[in-house]
């Protein structure tokens, strides 16, 4: 067995890489608040694996998707879960999100050199959000359906290019197939993709200035593993049990199909888009709303 590994270990240098990542320095030695990372990139991994088996049995049509969601909420084997999962990790994502922006403003980790690092998580943020706001329609029910109207309707108050946006997000001037096959294709594959190629470059600029401490000269040094890891992998099952629990007794909701015809005035954004819902029932600040979605949305 050793000299397998020998062999792969010559031709791919893998003992090295594992080197790199497991033996990096710790300034400060492993502390609970350094987590963060670790959470919001075991989150994205099961958003992939639950997202890659939904895929399995989801039709992106406006004629199946409802029924397709139906199906795997009721009849596929462990499917309630698998979605349950699914809707409470992308929920724990952003929270996640907020604590790791706050800690890094604490930390002062966004002044030089690690500027560059703090406007690429700023980005990978705007990413995770689009992911939510795109996967909100997918069910095709009545509160998803309705909520994104709103959504684009912010959109579409982009100054200058606002109508082009909200008709390339809508597929033409009204809700429909290409409506949704637009935020599956945004939901599958662009911004997964822009994700992974964004957080790979993160974590190399990351590495490249390590982690901020106030008093770097005298902080003590340990390595990643086996202290942090240990760390980083009790806070990430704690966040598997949550979620789990969540997924199984609480479940992800389902509305009636998409009734364009059937206004729905209960439709409400996810909580984190709730803020601009509010906005929109102020008439008199309504249009400030509009400008302020239409920079934050896009």
């Amino acid at each position: 067995m050793n000299r397998l590994l020998d062999w792969f270990d010559h031709r791919t240098g893998y003992r090295h890489l594992l080197n790199e990542a497991l033996y990096e320095p710790v300034p400060g030695g492993a502390r609970w608040r350094y987590v963060w990372g670790s959470t919001l990139v075991f989150t994205f991994a099961l958003q992939v694996i639950t997202g890659l088996l939904l895929w399995t049995a989801y039709s992106p049509s406006a004629q199946t998707a409802w029924e397709s969601v139906y199906y795997i909420q009721h009849e596929m084997t462990l499917g309630s879960v698998i979605r349950g999962i699914h809707h409470y990790s992308a929920q724990f994502m952003v929270v996640l999100l907020a604590v790791h922006l706050m800690q890094v403003i604490i930390d002062g980790a966004y002044r030089a050199p690690r500027e560059i690092n703090f406007w690429l998580g700023m980005i990978l943020a705007k990413i995770v959000l689009g992911l939510s706001l795109t996967g909100y329609l997918l069910p095709w029910d009545q509160k998803g359906y309705y909520a994104t109207q709103v959504s684009t309707k912010i959109m579409g108050a982009t100054p200058i290019i606002g109508n082009q946006l909200q008709l390339l997000a809508q597929g033409g001037p009204e809700y429909g197939h290409h409506t949704l096959t637009r935020f599956f294709a945004m939901h599958a594959g662009i911004l997964p993709g822009l994700l992974i190629a964004f957080l790979a470059l993160h974590i190399y600029v990351f590495r490249r200035h390590g982690i901020t401490v106030a008093d770097e000269k005298h902080a003590p040094t340990t390595t990643f593993w086996p202290d942090q890891v240990l760390r980083d992998a009790v806070a990430c099952l704690g966040i598997l049990a949550v979620v789990l629990l969540l997924a199984i007794f609480r479940g992800a909701e389902l509305s009636a199909p998409a009734n364009p015809s059937e206004a729905y005035s209960a439709a409400r954004p996810e909580w984190y888009f709730l803020f601009l819902f509010r906005f929109l029932r102020f008439e008199a600040i309504e249009h400030f709303g509009l400008a302020f979605g239409a920079i934050y949305i896009p």
